[in-house]
């Protein structure tokens, strides 16, 4: 089998050079975008890039030539492939192959020859498994092969942002704006590269909080979210926040009736703060309850957590949240969580229709990369961020800056 790449502006003229060389039967193993630039993309033309492989040697059912006889599969192609790459899976590779040879005979019910059918699939097998080791070493291989070309600042701050969870696309191309951005003699200036970097960071945030002047009518404010991120205690800090240094009317409906001591939680709250609380059970009592709080400026209301899993019961969820025809639905989200779980959560959530952003827990985080990945692929203003279980302190609007400065691993979690 002769592997070989090709590349044009255009997938027509990639695979117009690969028919030229290979000829018809040719097949195309992957495409993928590659740039003709610098590293990472910078200022480099976009172009497409085809791997493509045709056979070399006859099908099983033909008799072979004595020429083709000494051809071994796999072993031209892929020693230039080592070659190029400085790439030697040596013993490795020699261990894999008796071991798969071992494992390949144990299952035939008889001694293949080296001219049979099965030994030829064998061979293949075997090339197809060396085929797969090559190309992850050259993947790894060329993952930070280029960083060198970077100045050591930007080098260290995409590091840093990779290891702080951030997605490398996205860090990638955070380095190729400020690359592009700054001088040459500010390269050197950390202090210069890490405020360029935060700067690019506040552009996907932005920022919508709560009313604080009296309202004509009742402002609905639902928050929904997986368990344990905290939302009754949000709703809490929320509530006496508006209340007492806002002179708002503040009332609170709960729908979270699953939950062990949850309605008892926020009774007790409601008592210290004067703030009246009704409980609903179905989605029909919900529109009674709003009717009672009519002349409130602000009702909250607090639901069940789910998990993102749960799809029945996020669909159950739903039918609460559109009952209350909430002017807000926030989606809280645990700042602790990975970004695979944060994105997964997002996906999910998306039936609810939230439209705002809440953080928690930022106090417990660790790495913050995440939350730039929710905001790069599903944008919506983020509301406000917890830092502690405190009512009402442990609660703040965002400030982008602040925001960004965690995210990108500046600053300490705050």
């Amino acid at each position: 089998m002769q592997i070989k790449k090709f590349v044009g502006t255009t997938i027509r003229e990639a695979t117009e050079r690969m028919r030229e060389e290979l000829g018809p039967n040719a097949i195309i193993l992957n495409t993928r975008k590659i740039s003709s630039g610098k590293l990472l993309n910078f200022l480099g033309k976009e172009m497409l890039e085809i791997t493509a492989a045709i056979d070399e040697y006859p099908p099983i059912n033909q008799k072979k030539t004595p020429e083709a006889e000494k051809k071994i599969p796999g072993s031209y192609a892929f020693s230039k492939v080592r070659e190029a790459y400085g790439i030697d899976i040596g013993d490795r590779k020699q261990k894999q192959e008796t071991k798969t040879s071992k494992e390949y005979d144990q299952r035939l019910p008889y001694q293949t020859s080296q001219n049979s059918p099965d030994s030829e699939l064998y061979l293949l097998r075997s090339e197809v498994e060396e085929m797969r080791q090559v190309l992850t070493q050259i993947a790894d291989h060329l993952k930070y092969t280029k960083m060198p070309v970077l100045p050591l600042s930007l080098q260290q701050v995409f590091l840093r942002l990779v290891n702080n969870d951030v997605e490398e696309t996205i860090a990638a191309d955070l380095i190729q704006k400020v690359y592009a951005r700054l001088t040459e003699a500010e390269y050197d200036n950390r202090q210069r590269v890490e405020d360029a970097i935060v700067n690019e960071i506040t552009k996907f945030i932005t920022t919508k909080s709560l009313p604080t002047e009296h309202q004509k009518r009742s402002y609905v404010v639902t928050l929904v979210g997986p368990t344990g991120v905290g939302k009754t205690t949000t709703i809490a800090k929320l509530a006496a926040i508006h209340k007492l240094l806002y002179h708002q009317n503040v009332a609170l409906i709960t729908a979270d009736t699953y939950r062990i001591g949850a309605i008892e939680q926020l009774r007790t709250f409601a008592s210290i703060a004067d703030i009246p609380v009704q409980v609903v059970y179905q989605p029909t009592e919900i529109h009674k309850a709003l009717k009672i709080f009519k002349k409130h400026d602000l009702v909250f209301i607090d639901t069940v957590g789910r998990s993102q899993r749960a799809k029945k019961e996020i669909l159950e969820l739903r039918r609460f949240v559109e009952a209350a025809e909430s002017d807000e639905v926030h989606l809280v989200l645990n700042a602790s969580s990975g970004r695979k779980v944060l994105l997964d959560v997002v996906e999910r959530f998306k039936a609810l229709r939230p439209n705002r952003y809440l953080i928690s827990k930022v106090d417990e985080a660790i790495m913050m990369g995440g939350v730039l990945s929710i905001l790069q692929h599903h944008r919506m203003p983020i509301s406000y961020i917890t830092n502690g279980q405190n009512v009402p302190d442990d609660i703040m609007p965002i400030e982008p800056v602040h925001l960004a400065a965690m995210i990108s691993g500046v600053s300490a979690h705050a």
